[in-house]
């Protein structure tokens, strides 16, 4: 049998010393003991080191969630936008086709198809409600590219129209009388004015608005020395009591060349310019025409 562990006790002082005989076993069994708790608690700590690990872990995978949820829902915001935008499009593009009416729409034509509609098609989760909102807004984008294309091209061929029309003031003064009903300065009697007066000083240079022919330059009548122009598509412009004509008969005018100057010659109370538009040989009010100054 093997011997007892001996455990010697010493007082702080020194003074006295027990001696304790300790079974092997027991010893050993304590050592063993100590050892075990001391494994366990290393596990412990390792464990709770891995946790801590995977705890921040995780904190990092939720901000990145929250950021990308936030994204998410930016992203939607932005779409919600840009189909709002396409809806004005087309709002816009349908005022525009308007004054060309439903045969200059080419790309509008009838063609019969059809098919399962939306709620006849079998659900699916392949593509995301985002993924499928972005095909949509593409398959818009695409539909309204060619419209855009074609009022285009429908603008473009009637700019050269436009660019003939009399948009521009012939000379700048204030409007003495207006177009439409007034009082005769004359007779007091109501009568119908077919222009506008623009008052302006004798001698003012009056400017052709638009491109044109000389169809009349003469002095006669109650328009004493005057200008008639033709813009072409039923439209012609007066230019009345003038004190100088620039211009002859069959000249073609630009835009901005002097066709006189202005004066008080005719049916006038004073220096003043009467400007006067016809439309298929019908007198038309001609700030109707004019850009505002």
């Amino acid at each position: 049998m093997r011997a007892p562990f001996s455990v010697l006790v010493v007082r702080d002082d020194g003074s006295r010393v027990h001696r304790l005989h300790v079974p092997r076993w027991i010893a050993q069994s304590s050592l063993g003991l100590v050892a075990a708790m001391a494994a366990a608690t290393a596990g412990v700590s390792g464990e709770y080191v891995f946790l801590k690990q995977q705890s921040g872990h995780v904190a990092a995978v939720e901000r990145r969630l929250d950021d990308d949820r936030q994204l998410i829902e930016s992203f939607q915001t932005r779409l919600a936008a840009i189909r709002q935008e396409i809806v004005t499009w087309k709002t816009l593009h349908a005022k525009m086709w308007e004054p060309f009416g439903p045969e200059a729409m080419s790309g509008e034509s009838g063609t019969g198809v059809g098919g399962a509609g939306p709620d006849d098609e079998p659900a699916s989760d392949e593509n995301p409600p985002l993924s499928r909102e972005l095909d949509l807004l593409a398959a818009t984008v695409a539909e309204e590219g060619p419209r855009v294309r074609e009022l285009e091209h429908v603008i473009s061929h009637t700019a050269k129209i436009v660019n003939a029309l009399p948009l521009q003031w012939p000379i700048h003064g204030h409007v003495n009388s207006e177009y439409g009903p007034r009082r005769s300065p004359w007779t007091g009697v109501r009568e119908h004015h077919g222009g506008i007066d623009i008052g302006s000083p004798p001698g003012t240079p009056v400017k052709c608005p638009a491109a044109g022919t000389v169809v009349e330059a003469a002095s006669w009548g109650d328009y004493g020395t005057h200008v008639t122009l033709d813009h072409g598509n039923g439209v012609r412009s007066i230019y009345g009591h003038l004190q100088k004509l620039e211009v002859k008969t069959g000249q073609k005018v630009e835009r901005g060349q002097v066709l006189g100057l202005v004066g008080s010659t005719g049916r006038s109370t004073g220096p003043h310019l009467h400007y006067e538009i016809l439309v298929q040989g019908n007198p038309v009010d001609p700030r109707g025409f004019l850009w505002e100054r």
